[in-house]
């Protein structure tokens, strides 16, 4: 059974996610956040992931790192979201990792969004953030790119479009964006099980939404053919009529 430690675990992707993990039995898991993690069985670390000597702790033994934190940006700030997850990609190579699952967002491109209709049809080698946490989303990718070519981690970067913990989509742009509780499980999940040649890799995390007609800008063809993601929920389909105008 692998260890899968679990940063950010209190907030709402990570809660789905330890839950969903904990019914199946899949991981030894150890959850961490500076907040506290309510009902969970497995082992909880309640600290700071800029705690140099926490992060060494906890990425010890560990054979997955699942990161979900991030630090909110303020300007000239002495403890930046790019530096904490820098030191935690080290902690986790010299501990041993084999695997990093980093959070990513949309906001990676958003330039391709902004002030566009449609969107700009967007996919994994593309890096045109519109702000400070976007750009800083893609510093960690690419920092984890530097880590899967020296040494030889799997870095997998989801891009989360929209996630809400609910699976109904609050207007027609999170028809396109969403991704509900049960797909967000399974493409991590699957993440995590990936053992298949690809060592690094940037994708997005939206549930299957398309129709005949209209089809999310955010692209999931290396999810589902390097992955194996097979989304349940397609928000297009069965809820973008209710924002028709």
């Amino acid at each position: 059974m692998q260890r899968v430690l679990v940063t950010g675990a209190a907030g709402s992707v990570g809660t789905n996610l330890w839950k969903g993990w904990e019914e199946a039995k899949c991981y030894e898991l150890t959850l961490t956040d500076h907040r506290p993690i309510e009902g969970s069985t497995s082992r909880v670390e309640v600290g700071d992931i800029a705690d140099r000597d926490l992060v060494t702790s906890l990425c010890e033994g560990q054979d997955v790192l699942v990161h979900l934190a991030y630090i909110p940006h303020k300007p000239l700030a002495d403890v930046t979201d790019i530096g904490v997850a820098m030191q935690l990609f080290e902690a986790a190579s010299a501990a041993g990792v084999h695997t990093i699952i980093y959070a990513s967002s949309n906001a990676a491109i958003g330039m391709n969004e902004f002030k566009r209709s449609p969107p700009l049809h967007s996919t994994g080698d593309m890096f045109r953030p519109a702000g400070w946490y976007g750009a800083q989303k893609c510093m960690a990718e690419m920092a984890g790119k530097y880590l899967s070519a020296r040494e030889e981690i799997r870095f997998v970067s989801i891009r989360i479009g929209t996630f809400t913990g609910g699976s109904e989509p609050q207007d027609h742009r999170q028809c396109t964006t969403l991704m509900t509780p049960r797909d967000s499980l399974q493409l991590f999940t699957k993440a995590i099980d990936y053992e298949g040649p690809v060592k690094f890799l940037i994708t997005y995390g939206t549930s299957g939404n398309h129709s005949g007609h209209q089809i999310s800008w955010l692209d999931l063809t290396d999810a589902r053919q390097i992955l194996g993601y097979e989304p349940e929920d397609n928000l297009i389909r069965d809820h973008a009529h209710r924002f028709a105008d």
